[in-house]
C-alpha cells in the first residue's frame, strides 16, 4: 500500500539483503519509496533484489570499510540524484562470556555497529539536510538492558542509541535522527548460530521472555521504520519494539 508521505522518497537501507533491514526494505518499497539495500553478499543482494521488485537498487558494501562510504552514497545520488531516508541497520552481534571474546571480536562489533555507521552517517549528512531527511538507526534492547553474554554487543548498541539523541540535537531541524531498539526477531542469525533444527526450539524459547509470547518478525519493524520515517515532528526518541522484553529481562 502506498504511502502519500513516503512516496518517491530515496531510503538507503544497510544490511538491506535480509533480516530486519529486509523487512524494513520491503516496507518501505510497497509503500512506494525509491529504496537502496547495501550488503556484503551478492548472492544475498540478488535474492532479496528478486523479492523486492525492480525498483529496488543493491549495492555491495561493506559499511566497516570507512572510506569507501562516500562512494556508496556517490552512487545513489548518481542513480536518483538525492537522499532523504538513511536507515543504519547493518549490524553483527557475537555473543560470548567476556573471559571468551577476543578483541577481534570486540572490533569487529564496534567496527560495524557504531564506526562504520558513523562514517556513512557523516557523509550522508550534507545530503540529507539538503532535503530535510531523517536518519533511522537500529538499536537493540540489549542497548538499554544489557544481559550477560552480550556485553560487547550491547556496549555498541548503547553507543548506537546515545549518538541518536546527540546527533537529533547537533542535526535539527535540519534531520531527524530516531533510533529503533528491536527484542529477539525471527531472522536468519538464528540459522547462522544455532543451525536450522535448533533454530526453532530457541525462537520458543526466547518467544516465553517476552510478555506477548512470540519474538517479532522483520515487518513488525519495517512498520515502525515507516512511522518513524513519516512522521515530522518525531527526534531524538529510541523506540522500542520488543513484545514486551525489556519488561521482563
Amino acid at each position: 500500500m502506498s504511502h502519500e508521505k513516503i512516496e518517491n522518497k530515496v531510503a538507503l537501507i544497510t544490511g538491506g539483503s535480509e533480516g530486519i533491514g529486509f523487512g524494513i526494505a520491503k516496507t518501505f518499497a510497497e509503500a512506494g519509496a525509491k529504496v537502496v539495500i547495501t550488503g556484503r553478499d551478492m548472492n544475498k543482494l540478488e535474492a532479496a533484489k528478486e523479492k523486492l521488485g525492480s525498483q529496488v537498487l543493491m549495492m555491495s558494501a561493506d559499511i566497516t570499510q570507512v572510506k569507501l562510504c562516500a562512494d556508496t552514497l556517490n552512487t545513489v545520488l548518481k542513480k536518483f540524484r538525492k537522499l532523504d531516508i538513511l536507515v543504519n541497520n547493518a549490524g553483527v552481534g557475537i555473543y560470548k562470556p567476556v573471559s571468551q571474546t577476543t578483541i577481534e571480536d570486540f572490533d569487529l562489533m564496534f567496527n560495524t555497529n557504531v564506526r562504520g555507521l558513523f562514517a556513512l552517517t557523516q557523509a550522508c549528512i550534507p545530503e540529507l539536510k539538503k532535503t530535510r531527511g531523517n536518519i533511522i538507526n537500529i538499536g537493540s534492547v540489549l542497548g538499554m538492558r544489557g544481559m550477560p553474554v552480550y556485553s560487547v554487543y550491547s556496549a555498541s548498541k548503547a553507543a548506537v542509541i546515545m549518538l541518536t539523541q546527540l546527533w537529533a540535537k547537533e542535526l535539527a531541524p535540519d534531520v531527524r535522527v530516531n533510533s529503533i531498539s528491536p527484542g529477539g526477531v525471527d531472522t536468519p542469525a538464528f540459522v547462522r548460530m544455532y543451525g536450522e533444527e535448533k533454530k526453532q526450539q530457541v525462537l520458543e524459547f526466547i518467544s516465553g521472555h517476552h510478555l506477548m509470547k512470540r519474538v517479532g518478525q522483520p515487518d513488525d519493524i519495517g512498520r515502525m521504520a515507516l512511522y518513524v520515517a513519516t512522521e515530522n515532528w518525531i527526534t531524538g526518541s529510541n523506540f522500542v519494539v520488543d513484545g514486551g522484553l525489556s519488561y521482563l529481562v
